[in-house]
């Protein structure tokens, strides 16, 4: 007697695969430059270390500020528009980095790309919603997390690879990042495309951009993590700090983007196999184990494989994320959904700086009790969202 064997999923829309692909090429070309911005804004233009962290705050709240605004219109003029928009802007505004003169310029380049960022996030993950059923939202957010955190790997490895070669050109390797980004508006041109509504327009108009109890409730569990979960770069200073030569310092960003990538295409699949809840809980628990090890030891051989859990972490977490703020989202309004999760997150990143920055100077130990303190706020956020959001059933009706 023989088994049937197990149906296969259903293959991911072509959209949901060309928008994995746009993120992948957006990333490949943003962190070919941004891990070369501070030395770049010190050494060719001049500026200050002040300079450099006001440069990126205030790019990063541009980028917060358009972001419920931009996820609102969409859903009243549809995704594609605001998806080609927000990705053209940013493919077209971050090669002239290699043009500025002055750290004003690096300011204005850097914040027309964020606000690039900040248009497209939230439609896009709006489209990812409109064209997927709820049973398979984590499978198709975990596919662009993976392809983006690809990006995001490959993007210093040519950079580095770049700079070995034609040593000193930081400014046409940052001309050069306009092809990546060529190549991301022909996939959307050809590829993504809008679906029609499930909720008609007059529908949608009608409803208040008021957010329902169960998600404003996961919006203050995702604002406790954010306050955690501070920017990358400490981690590596702490790598550098226990002993990472600093030419291998970016081998240790490429491992742990790798690490995201991996298993973030995995996670999405872990998503809807148990819950987007489930699976968002298991990420932050993995998070803040990450984070209170890193606060308990300060050795190369225990830190870095820490360091690579917490990219494995934010793979497992981000699908989840992505797929729980859509199955909370009322039909007609996931753009405004995802508009107020991005700005959630998008205003979280600076207090979450400033405390981690503020912690990390507080004697010898401070980088300790900076990640004891993320260890904490991810172990709070895990149990809020176990205790108080409650979310539907993903599976299909028969």
């Amino acid at each position: 007697m023989t088994t049937s064997p197990e149906p296969r999923a259903n293959p991911l829309p072509p959209t949901v695969k060309a928008l994995g692909w746009t993120s992948f090429f957006t990333d490949l070309s943003s962190e070919a430059i941004y891990p070369l911005l501070p030395a770049f804004l010190l050494r060719e233009l001049g500026g200050s270390s002040m300079s450099v962290g006001l440069i990126d705050g205030i790019a990063n709240a541009v980028a917060a500020v358009v972001r419920l605004p931009a996820g609102q219109a969409s859903d009243a003029i549809g995704r594609r528009p605001l998806v080609l928009f927000g990705y053209g802007l940013s493919a077209i505004v971050r090669p002239l980095m290699g043009l500025v003169a002055t750290p004003a310029g690096a300011l204005l380049v850097r914040a027309a790309d964020r606000f690039g960022k900040g248009i497209r996030s939230g439609p896009r993950d709006a489209l990812v919603a409109d064209m997927v059923e709820p049973a398979a939202r984590g499978r198709a957010f975990g596919h662009i997390r993976g392809m983006d955190h690809a990006g995001a790997a490959l993007g210093p490895l040519a950079a580095m690879l770049f700079l070995l070669a034609f040593p000193g050109r930081e400014r046409l390797l940052f001309l050069l990042a306009v092809l990546p980004g060529l190549v991301t508006l022909a996939v959307i041109w050809r590829y993504v495309h809008d679906v029609p509504v499930r909720t008609p327009v007059a529908a949608r108009a009608s409803l208040a951009p008021r957010l329902a109890a169960s998600q404003a409730t996961l919006l203050g569990c995702v604002g406790v993590w954010s306050l955690g979960a501070a920017s990358e770069q400490f981690l590596l200073m702490r790598a550098a700090d226990v002993g990472v030569p600093a030419a291998l310092v970016p081998l240790v960003w490429l491992v742990m983007s790798l690490a995201k990538s991996g298993t973030a295409t995995a996670a999405g699949r872990l998503a809807d196999g148990w819950h987007p809840r489930a699976a968002l809980a298991l990420g932050w628990l993995v998070f803040a184990v990450a984070y209170a090890g890193l606060a308990a030891t300060a050795t190369l051989w225990t830190v870095l494989p820490l360091v690579v859990l917490v990219g494995i972490a934010y793979g497992l977490a981000e699908p989840a994320e992505r797929a729980l703020v859509s199955l909370l989202a009322p039909d007609g309004r996931q753009g405004n959904a995802f508009g107020w999760y991005t700005l959630v997150q998008g205003l979280m990143a600076l207090p979450a700086g400033l405390l981690a920055g503020w912690l990390w100077q507080q004697g010898s130990r401070g980088p300790q009790t900076a990640f004891a303190a993320t260890a904490i706020l991810a172990m709070a956020a895990c149990l809020l969202l176990t205790l108080f959001v409650r979310a539907p059933s993903i599976r299909n009706p028969p």
